[in-house]
């Protein structure tokens, strides 16, 4: 790929009647016996279970040059175990990854672009990350309380449910959860038809609960509210 463009970039240069200064000695460089070995690109790492949605153009450039580094030194040949060695260096230098999958704890952790949702490649479990999930009797939130995971309910007739991430509920109940006990917080102004709705329906209006604890305000912000998933009015997975 990278030697393709390098050819398409000479070929550019070598069909314009006249250059520039640099233009030509960019030509010149082309025109050099250098041939590419080895090329990094982003989606790589994501194969990895790495998060490139948070990592920049010059922690890839790092990369890229510990990886060329240790070749260098070594003698192993180009492309052998490559992926060992690019997930090695990701570590060292600390590259951000998604999290382990909660059902099988295994780093084969991608996004899955095409469904909106983080998918382990080794048991096919799938998560959301913006998504939550309303724990409530039968089911036990004080472990959700006690290690201060997700945001207390007041609305629930069970005083000590919580609306708590999708993942750690799979992580620690071994189990997907009920459709109907997914929720959405949604912010100021997308909140404000659940709020102030123009017609008012007490079926909904019931399921949908202002966020007033101060950690869920600080996080979500004023007029926020949980918002049952499938009574959300448009996409917002």
């Amino acid at each position: 790929m990278l030697q393709q463009l390098l050819d398409d970039l000479r070929g550019y240069f070598e069909s314009k009647s006249s250059l520039t200064e640099t233009e030509q000695a960019l030509l010149n460089w082309l025109k050099e016996d250098i041939f590419p070995l080895l090329t990094l690109q982003s989606d790589d790492l994501a194969q990895k279970g790495f998060d490139v949605r948070r990592i920049t153009a010059e922690q890839m450039r790092r990369l890229a040059r510990r990886i060329t580094e240790n070749y260098c030194q070594s003698e192993t040949s180009v492309g052998e175990n490559f992926w060992e060695k690019l997930e090695e260096m990701a570590e060292v230098l600390r590259l951000p990854r998604y999290p382990r999958c909660p059902a099988c704890d295994h780093h084969r952790t991608i996004f899955d672009q095409h469904r909106g949702v983080l998918r382990c490649e080794v048991c096919d479990q799938t998560w959301h990350e913006d998504l939550y999930v309303l724990v409530e009797f039968p089911d036990d939130a004080s472990y959700f309380e006690e290690n201060d995971i997700g945001y207390p309910s007041f609305d629930s007739k069970d005083n000590g449910a919580r609306y708590v991430p999708e993942y750690d509920y799979i992580r620690h109940f071994h189990k997907d959860p009920a459709e109907i006990a997914y929720y959405k917080p949604l912010r100021w102004p997308e909140s404000q038809s659940y709020l102030f709705p123009d017609e008012p329906n007490d079926a909904v209006d019931a399921l949908c609960e202002p966020v007033s604890d101060e950690k869920g305000t600080a996080d979500f912000g004023e007029q926020a509210v949980w918002v049952p998933l499938c009574n959300i009015k448009k996409p917002m997975i």
